[in-house]
């Protein structure tokens, strides 16, 4: 079996690993760092110095301390730092599902080719990164609404099958993988029914003998691209600068996590 050590640095400096989240699972549990470092069996010194590097690691405390009072006082978790909690864990279970992809196996050369398998490059030139925000089933398809930066939305269709397999939820993030060459341009709003409509401004132009790239900002300023035929570029006759309209098919979106 694989095994491997999860730990985090920031700032070139020991920020988050398995002790110090049990530390603060034990502050939370016990409210005072004292309590925490008995139970763990440290010293307080030990103790102190570990919340005291995280503390001035964080943007905000991970841990607070309450003085007078009913109690007398002691020390809590802040919201920040039940946040680091969860999210340490959530990454545990995440860097575990990616030690079982290699099972069993103690052959580093094997690991590296699956590593090196892993290390997926797509000739696609547009990739958004985008929160699918809504998801709409029918009995065959399914689309998926992907919000790219709070402002632009794309439209993916995709069949039952390869939804349940890529294990889409609202909220997820995921990323909107759309071949140039898929893409249309009007200077005027089109009038076919199409699924993804978007405008752009031109902010680059390159030909060659055959075709024309032209690449346009968004209002998420996310850039995209489409390359068409110069047949068909020159009657557009669009310049830098300039809004344009976009528009693809949501069959045409290939969505990936």
């Amino acid at each position: 079996m694989l095994e491997a050590r999860l730990w985090m640095k920031k700032s070139n400096k020991n920020y988050l690993g398995k002790g110090r989240i049990e530390l603060l699972e034990r502050i939370r549990e016990h409210g005072s760092i004292h309590a925490a470092a008995k139970a763990m069996k440290m010293s307080y010194k030990a103790a102190w110095d570990s919340v005291d590097a995280m503390n001035n690691l964080s943007e905000t405390p991970l841990v607070e301390k309450i003085s007078g009072g009913k109690g007398g006082g002691g020390t809590h978790l802040t919201a920040k730092g039940e946040e680091v909690i969860a999210a340490f864990h959530n990454l545990q279970v995440k860097h575990q599902q990616f030690l079982d992809l290699f099972g069993s196996s103690d052959n580093l050369a094997t690991i590296v080719q699956t590593l090196n398998r892993l290390s997926l490059k797509l000739s696609a030139r547009n990739q958004l990164i985008g929160t699918i925000s809504a998801i709409r089933e029918s009995p065959v398809n399914v689309q998926i609404e992907l919000t790219i930066k709070a402002a632009n939305k794309i439209y993916a269709s995709i069949t039952k099958n390869s939804y349940q397999e890529l294990g889409l939820h609202l909220g997820d993030s995921a990323i909107a993988i759309i071949k140039a060459s898929s893409i249309f341009l009007s200077k005027t709003k089109p009038t076919i029914a199409c699924e993804n409509l978007l405008q752009g401004k031109i902010i680059q132009i390159l030909s060659d003998t055959s075709s024309t790239e032209i690449t346009l900002e968004l209002e998420s300023k996310s850039t995209i691209t489409a390359t068409i035929s110069n047949e068909a570029f020159e009657p557009l006759g669009l310049k830098i600068n300039e809004e344009t309209y976009i528009f693809f098919k949501a069959s045409n979106v290939i969505l990936g996590i």
